[in-house]
């Protein structure tokens, strides 16, 4: 199962929100991607990419991204088909 964590970011605090993450990432292999542009109000959409073996890895990102959070954070779950 993939998990899948989306939320925006105000732009004021992206620089501080990436390192944030990165620094909670540490090496596992979970992808941050931002849409091309802002919302209407200037904030980032950020996603988290978990791939299979890695959701035990969310709560502490979670916590770690607490700070910096300009919406609820949406955790979807999705399994492989084919």
């Amino acid at each position: 199962m993939q998990l899948y964590v989306y939320y925006r970011v105000a732009a004021d605090d992206a620089e501080a929100a990436l390192t944030a993450f990165r620094k909670a990432r540490v090496e596992a292999p979970i992808e941050l991607l931002q849409r091309p542009e802002p919302d209407a109000e200037g904030r980032w959409t950020w996603m988290e990419i978990y791939p299979e073996g890695w959701g035990h890895r969310e709560p502490g990102v979670a916590a770690a991204m607490k700070d910096w959070l300009a919406s609820e954070r949406r955790v979807e779950r999705f399994e492989m088909l084919g």
